[in-house]
Order: structure tokens, then sequence, then C-alpha cells
């Protein structure tokens, strides 16, 4: 189910979440996370991945910025690499009261939106590259992580503000994401 009229028809009753981003890695941690700590989550994407758990969650990863905008999404990620010029017709279409994550530089736009939501800016993490791997630095303390991944480095800090809103809070999350690959 990659049509987004279906999604929608899908998720009428449910808390929409989007994953408004270019790396498959965003969704990966993402799903990884919540599966960790057993919350369940339907999970879509434009890639044609698809999972039906009955949850009271819907998941939609896209970088298609129409698409993402006819979601009508209830809790938004937005990636760093996403054009900051574009996403007005995202946020637009925000369901009132929802939360928007993302980056900390996209704040013009964001605060250019009309519509009332709750807004989590994030900024890049500090890491240093270890070989093939990144270690964070966090308050917490270093955290080494398995992936190789700089984009999945650069949107950490907003993937853990979106897990929180699953319930998922700071402490919990590092624990999946040092396993992560």
């Amino acid at each position: 189910m990659t049509d987004i009229s279906e999604i929608l028809a899908f998720s009428k009753n449910k808390t929409r979440v989007l994953l408004c981003t270019s790396h498959p890695s965003v969704a990966k941690l993402v799903m990884a996370v919540l599966d960790f700590y057993s919350k369940e989550a339907d999970f879509f994407s434009i890639h044609g991945v698809s999972r039906n758990s009955g949850s009271d969650f819907v998941v939609f990863e896209t970088s298609d910025l129409q698409k993402a905008a006819a979601f009508q999404p209830n809790i938004v990620l937005i990636s760093e690499e996403i054009n900051p010029d574009q996403i007005l017709s995202v946020l637009q279409n925000i369901t009132p009261g929802g939360v928007l994550v993302y980056p900390e530089k996209f704040a013009g736009v964001v605060e250019s939106a009309e519509n009332y939501f709750r807004k989590l800016p994030f900024t890049v993490s500090e890491f240093k590259r270890n070989d093939d791997h990144f270690v964070l630095n966090t308050e917490m303390g270093s955290i080494p992580l398995l992936s190789g991944d700089e984009n999945l480095i650069q949107n950490i800090e907003g993937i853990k503000l979106l897990c929180q809103q699953f319930g998922v809070m700071e402490e919990e999350f590092y624990e999946p994401v040092m396993s992560f690959e």
C-alpha cells in the first residue's frame, strides 16, 4: 500500500506519524527503537515497505513533500537534508495540536506556519568517527554506535525527540541505538 489515498483511508482514526526524509536508515532506526520497547506501529514507506500491526499509530516515510502534506500528520520528523524552502505545505497540514520535530536551522520557515502545533527543534549531535563507526557525545557520556551512516547521526537528536512522543525516554533511547547497524 503506497498510494497516499489508501494510506489516508487506513489511518483515518489513528495517530499519523510522518518521517519526512530521503534516508531509509532514519525510518529503520525509528522502527528498531519502537520494536525494542514493544511499541507497536503500522509502517508504510514510499519505497513499498509496509507492516500492519493493528496499532493506533501509523508511521509513513517519504521524501515526497506532496504526499507528506496529503498525509495530514499528527506528529512529524523532518530530517536535516530536506529543503526547508519546500516544507511549508507539510507544516500547513499538521493537525492542530500536533508535534513537529525539525532541524533548528529551519526555524524561520517553521515560525511562518500559521497553524498551531508544538515545535521541537533539534541540532546535529556532537560526534566523532572511529574507523567505520561513530561515538556520540551526550549528556550521559560517550555512546558508541555500530552504524557508520553519517546521515543517521545528523538526525539522531530528532529521532530521539520523535521516539519520546511514543514514550521512549532519553535514557532508554540509546540502548537499542548502540546495537543498530
